[in-house]
Protein backbone atom coordinates (compact mmCIF):
# COMPACT_ATOMS: atom_id res chain seq x y z
CA UNK A 1 0.00 0.00 0.00
CA UNK A 2 1.20 3.50 -0.88
CA UNK A 3 -0.04 6.88 0.36
CA UNK A 4 0.42 10.23 -1.36
CA UNK A 5 -0.52 13.75 -0.29
CA UNK A 6 -1.89 16.05 -2.98
CA UNK A 7 -1.12 19.63 -1.92
CA UNK A 8 -3.20 22.63 -2.99
CA UNK A 9 -1.38 25.49 -4.71
CA UNK A 10 -1.85 29.23 -4.30
CA UNK A 11 -1.23 31.85 -6.98
CA UNK A 12 0.58 34.82 -5.46
CA UNK A 13 0.93 36.45 -8.86
CA UNK A 14 -0.90 35.77 -12.13
CA UNK A 15 -0.57 37.86 -15.28
CA UNK A 16 -2.20 37.21 -18.65
CA UNK A 17 0.48 37.84 -21.27
CA UNK A 18 -1.67 37.22 -24.34
CA UNK A 19 -3.87 34.79 -26.23
CA UNK A 20 -2.38 31.81 -28.03
CA UNK A 21 -3.31 30.45 -31.48
CA UNK A 22 -4.74 27.35 -29.73
CA UNK A 23 -7.24 29.62 -27.89
CA UNK A 24 -5.47 29.18 -24.53
CA UNK A 25 -3.76 32.13 -22.87
CA UNK A 26 -0.09 32.62 -22.14
CA UNK A 27 0.36 33.25 -18.44
CA UNK A 28 3.11 34.36 -16.10
CA UNK A 29 2.58 33.18 -12.54
CA UNK A 30 4.12 32.66 -9.15
CA UNK A 31 2.76 29.45 -7.67
CA UNK A 32 3.39 28.30 -4.11
CA UNK A 33 2.46 25.08 -2.31
CA UNK A 34 0.18 25.20 0.71
CA UNK A 35 -0.28 22.91 3.71
CA UNK A 36 -3.82 21.95 2.59
CA UNK A 37 -3.93 18.53 0.95
CA UNK A 38 -6.03 15.62 -0.27
CA UNK A 39 -4.91 12.07 0.58
CA UNK A 40 -4.73 9.25 -1.95
CA UNK A 41 -4.13 5.60 -1.00
CA UNK A 42 -3.06 3.03 -3.62
CA UNK A 43 -3.31 -0.73 -3.23
CA UNK A 44 -2.70 -3.57 -5.68
CA UNK A 45 -5.59 -5.91 -6.39
CA UNK A 46 -6.12 -9.01 -8.51
CA UNK A 47 -9.32 -7.41 -9.80
CA UNK A 48 -8.46 -5.97 -13.21
CA UNK A 49 -8.69 -2.24 -13.84
CA UNK A 50 -8.78 0.90 -11.69
CA UNK A 51 -11.22 1.04 -8.80
CA UNK A 52 -11.81 4.43 -7.15
CA UNK A 53 -13.53 5.18 -3.87
CA UNK A 54 -13.88 8.71 -2.53
CA UNK A 55 -15.56 10.73 0.18
CA UNK A 56 -16.48 13.36 -2.43
CA UNK A 57 -17.54 12.16 -5.89
CA UNK A 58 -16.31 14.75 -8.41
CA UNK A 59 -17.74 13.24 -11.59
CA UNK A 60 -21.00 11.46 -12.28
CA UNK A 61 -19.12 8.31 -13.29
CA UNK A 62 -15.91 7.20 -11.53
CA UNK A 63 -14.22 6.45 -14.87
CA UNK A 64 -14.51 10.15 -15.80
CA UNK A 65 -12.40 11.16 -12.81
CA UNK A 66 -8.93 12.46 -13.69
CA UNK A 67 -7.38 10.09 -11.12
CA UNK A 68 -8.87 7.08 -12.90
CA UNK A 69 -7.90 8.33 -16.37
CA UNK A 70 -4.27 8.85 -15.35
CA UNK A 71 -4.03 5.50 -13.58
CA UNK A 72 -5.51 3.74 -16.62
CA UNK A 73 -3.02 5.50 -18.91
CA UNK A 74 -0.07 4.33 -16.80
CA UNK A 75 -1.37 0.76 -16.65
CA UNK A 76 -1.80 0.69 -20.42
CA UNK A 77 1.50 2.41 -21.30
CA UNK A 78 3.64 0.35 -18.92
CA UNK A 79 1.66 -2.90 -19.32
CA UNK A 80 0.87 -3.24 -15.63
CA UNK A 81 -0.86 -6.54 -14.79
CA UNK A 82 -3.71 -6.83 -12.32
CA UNK A 83 -5.49 -3.81 -10.96
CA UNK A 84 -5.34 -1.02 -8.43
CA UNK A 85 -7.66 0.28 -5.74
CA UNK A 86 -7.43 4.02 -5.15
CA UNK A 87 -9.07 5.79 -2.23
CA UNK A 88 -9.30 9.58 -2.53
CA UNK A 89 -10.04 11.63 0.58
CA UNK A 90 -10.73 15.18 -0.55
CA UNK A 91 -10.25 18.29 1.55
CA UNK A 92 -9.34 20.77 -1.17
CA UNK A 93 -12.46 22.55 -2.49
CA UNK A 94 -13.43 21.58 -6.04
CA UNK A 95 -13.14 24.09 -8.93
CA UNK A 96 -11.86 26.75 -6.54
CA UNK A 97 -8.58 27.94 -8.07
CA UNK A 98 -6.42 25.79 -5.79
CA UNK A 99 -5.43 23.14 -8.33
CA UNK A 100 -7.10 20.31 -6.40
CA UNK A 101 -7.79 18.18 -9.47
CA UNK A 102 -4.27 18.70 -10.80
CA UNK A 103 -2.80 17.89 -7.38
CA UNK A 104 -4.78 14.63 -7.29
CA UNK A 105 -3.62 13.82 -10.82
CA UNK A 106 0.01 14.44 -9.89
CA UNK A 107 -0.34 12.37 -6.71
CA UNK A 108 -1.74 9.55 -8.85
CA UNK A 109 1.34 9.64 -11.08
CA UNK A 110 3.65 9.58 -8.05
CA UNK A 111 1.63 6.93 -6.22
CA UNK A 112 1.37 4.55 -9.19
CA UNK A 113 5.07 5.06 -9.89
CA UNK A 114 5.93 3.96 -6.35
CA UNK A 115 3.35 1.17 -6.04
CA UNK A 116 4.37 -0.58 -9.27
CA UNK A 117 8.07 0.36 -8.99
CA UNK A 118 8.11 1.98 -12.42
CA UNK A 119 11.14 4.11 -11.42
CA UNK A 120 10.05 6.98 -13.64
CA UNK A 121 11.80 10.31 -12.95
CA UNK A 122 9.76 13.39 -12.09
CA UNK A 123 10.43 14.85 -15.55
CA UNK A 124 8.72 11.87 -17.17
CA UNK A 125 5.80 12.06 -14.74
CA UNK A 126 5.45 15.79 -15.49
CA UNK A 127 5.48 15.14 -19.25
CA UNK A 128 2.74 12.52 -18.88
CA UNK A 129 0.76 14.81 -16.59
CA UNK A 130 0.91 17.76 -18.97
CA UNK A 131 -1.32 15.94 -21.45
CA UNK A 132 -3.99 15.77 -18.74
CA UNK A 133 -3.69 19.31 -17.36
CA UNK A 134 -1.40 22.34 -17.50
CA UNK A 135 -0.98 22.54 -13.70
CA UNK A 136 -0.04 18.88 -13.23
CA UNK A 137 3.70 19.37 -13.97
CA UNK A 138 3.84 21.98 -11.19
CA UNK A 139 1.99 19.64 -8.81
CA UNK A 140 4.51 16.85 -9.47
CA UNK A 141 7.28 19.01 -7.98
CA UNK A 142 5.16 21.08 -5.55
CA UNK A 143 7.75 23.82 -5.09
CA UNK A 144 7.69 27.61 -5.13
CA UNK A 145 8.14 28.58 -8.77
CA UNK A 146 7.53 30.91 -11.68
CA UNK A 147 5.29 29.26 -14.27
CA UNK A 148 4.91 30.44 -17.86
CA UNK A 149 3.07 29.36 -21.00
CA UNK A 150 -0.16 27.59 -20.03
CA UNK A 151 1.53 26.88 -16.68
CA UNK A 152 3.74 24.01 -17.79
CA UNK A 153 7.04 25.94 -18.13
CA UNK A 154 8.50 25.89 -14.63
CA UNK A 155 11.36 27.89 -13.13
CA UNK A 156 11.93 26.95 -9.49
CA UNK A 157 12.78 29.48 -6.79
CA UNK A 158 15.03 28.68 -3.86
CA UNK A 159 13.81 28.42 -0.27
CA UNK A 160 10.40 28.34 1.39
CA UNK A 161 8.12 31.18 2.40
CA UNK A 162 6.41 29.85 5.57
CA UNK A 163 3.69 32.49 5.43
CA UNK A 164 0.52 32.17 7.52
CA UNK A 165 -2.63 32.58 5.44
CA UNK A 166 -6.34 31.90 5.25
CA UNK A 167 -7.89 30.13 2.27
CA UNK A 168 -11.52 31.17 1.90
CA UNK A 169 -13.81 29.72 -0.77
CA UNK A 170 -17.45 30.66 -1.45
CA UNK A 171 -19.97 27.81 -1.87
CA UNK A 172 -19.80 27.86 -5.67
CA UNK A 173 -17.67 26.05 -8.24
CA UNK A 174 -15.92 28.41 -10.66
CA UNK A 175 -15.42 27.21 -14.23
CA UNK A 176 -11.90 27.92 -15.48
CA UNK A 177 -13.13 28.10 -19.08
CA UNK A 178 -16.00 30.46 -18.30
CA UNK A 179 -13.68 32.92 -16.54
CA UNK A 180 -11.07 32.85 -19.32
CA UNK A 181 -13.85 33.26 -21.91
CA UNK A 182 -14.67 36.68 -20.40
CA UNK A 183 -11.07 37.97 -20.57
CA UNK A 184 -10.67 41.13 -22.64
CA UNK A 185 -6.95 41.69 -23.21
CA UNK A 186 -7.58 45.41 -23.76
CA UNK A 187 -8.61 45.59 -20.08
CA UNK A 188 -5.56 43.73 -18.74
CA UNK A 189 -2.95 46.20 -17.42
CA UNK A 190 0.78 45.65 -17.81
CA UNK A 191 2.11 44.42 -14.47
CA UNK A 192 5.68 43.15 -14.25
CA UNK A 193 6.42 39.97 -12.32
CA UNK A 194 9.83 41.32 -11.27
CA UNK A 195 8.36 43.14 -8.27
CA UNK A 196 7.07 39.86 -6.86
CA UNK A 197 10.19 37.86 -7.70
CA UNK A 198 12.39 40.48 -5.99
CA UNK A 199 10.14 40.37 -2.92
CA UNK A 200 10.37 36.57 -2.84
CA UNK A 201 14.13 36.59 -3.32
CA UNK A 202 14.50 38.92 -0.33
CA UNK A 203 11.88 36.98 1.70
CA UNK A 204 10.31 40.39 2.46
CA UNK A 205 6.74 39.76 3.66
CA UNK A 206 5.58 43.37 3.28
CA UNK A 207 6.89 43.58 -0.27
CA UNK A 208 5.20 40.26 -1.09
CA UNK A 209 1.91 41.68 0.23
CA UNK A 210 2.36 44.76 -1.98
CA UNK A 211 2.96 42.65 -5.09
CA UNK A 212 0.02 40.21 -4.79
CA UNK A 213 -1.78 40.29 -8.14
CA UNK A 214 -4.19 38.30 -10.27
CA UNK A 215 -5.19 39.68 -13.67
CA UNK A 216 -8.15 37.25 -13.75
CA UNK A 217 -9.69 38.66 -10.58
CA UNK A 218 -11.79 41.48 -12.12
CA UNK A 219 -13.19 39.09 -14.73
CA UNK A 220 -14.10 36.48 -12.08
CA UNK A 221 -15.68 39.17 -9.90
CA UNK A 222 -17.84 40.23 -12.82
CA UNK A 223 -18.77 36.69 -13.85
CA UNK A 224 -19.45 35.11 -10.43
CA UNK A 225 -21.65 37.02 -7.93
CA UNK A 226 -20.59 34.80 -5.01
CA UNK A 227 -16.92 35.65 -5.60
CA UNK A 228 -17.79 39.34 -5.82
CA UNK A 229 -19.73 39.18 -2.53
CA UNK A 230 -16.87 37.40 -0.74
CA UNK A 231 -14.32 39.98 -1.93
CA UNK A 232 -16.54 42.81 -0.67
CA UNK A 233 -16.91 41.13 2.71
CA UNK A 234 -13.17 40.55 3.08
CA UNK A 235 -12.40 44.16 2.16
CA UNK A 236 -14.06 45.22 5.41
CA UNK A 237 -11.10 43.69 7.27
CA UNK A 238 -7.80 45.55 7.27
CA UNK A 239 -5.72 42.51 6.34
CA UNK A 240 -2.08 42.71 5.30
CA UNK A 241 -2.78 41.29 1.85
CA UNK A 242 -5.31 39.38 -0.23
CA UNK A 243 -5.43 37.87 -3.72
CA UNK A 244 -7.69 35.51 -5.64
CA UNK A 245 -6.03 32.19 -6.56
CA UNK A 246 -6.25 30.93 -10.14
CA UNK A 247 -9.66 31.52 -11.69
CA UNK A 248 -11.26 31.65 -8.24
CA UNK A 249 -13.27 31.69 -6.26
CA UNK A 250 -10.76 31.09 -3.41
CA UNK A 251 -9.09 34.11 -1.86
CA UNK A 252 -5.68 33.79 -0.25
CA UNK A 253 -5.87 36.13 2.73
CA UNK A 254 -2.95 37.26 4.89
CA UNK A 255 -4.36 38.45 8.24
CA UNK A 256 -2.34 40.53 10.67
CA UNK A 257 -2.45 37.85 13.39
CA UNK A 258 -4.34 34.81 14.73
CA UNK A 259 -6.96 37.03 16.36
CA UNK A 260 -7.87 38.63 13.06
CA UNK A 261 -7.90 35.21 11.37
CA UNK A 262 -10.50 34.01 13.85
CA UNK A 263 -12.55 37.19 13.48
CA UNK A 264 -12.69 36.65 9.72
CA UNK A 265 -13.66 32.98 10.09
CA UNK A 266 -16.36 33.83 12.64
CA UNK A 267 -17.87 36.37 10.24
CA UNK A 268 -18.25 33.91 7.36
CA UNK A 269 -21.33 31.98 6.31
CA UNK A 270 -21.00 28.38 7.51
CA UNK A 271 -21.36 27.15 3.91
CA UNK A 272 -18.01 28.72 3.04
CA UNK A 273 -14.73 26.84 3.22
CA UNK A 274 -12.15 28.51 5.46
CA UNK A 275 -8.82 26.99 6.46
CA UNK A 276 -5.72 28.38 8.18
CA UNK A 277 -2.70 27.23 6.16
CA UNK A 278 0.98 27.74 5.59
CA UNK A 279 2.13 29.04 2.22
CA UNK A 280 5.48 27.45 1.42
Amino acid sequence: MVKEKAFAKANLFLDIVGKRPDEYHNLEMVMAPTSLYDTLTFQKTNELGVHLTTNCPITEKPEENLVVKIAQELMKTYQIDGGVKIDLKKRIPIAAGLGGGSADGAATLRGMNRLFKLKLPNKTLADIGESFGSDIPYCIYNQLCIARGKGEQLFFLKGRLNLNALLITPPVQTSTKSVFDTVDMAKVPTVKITGMTNALYNKNRQLIMNELYNALEPFALEAVPEVRALKKKLEAFDVDGMVMSGTGGTFVVFPKDKKQSQEIIDSLDKKMFAECVKIY
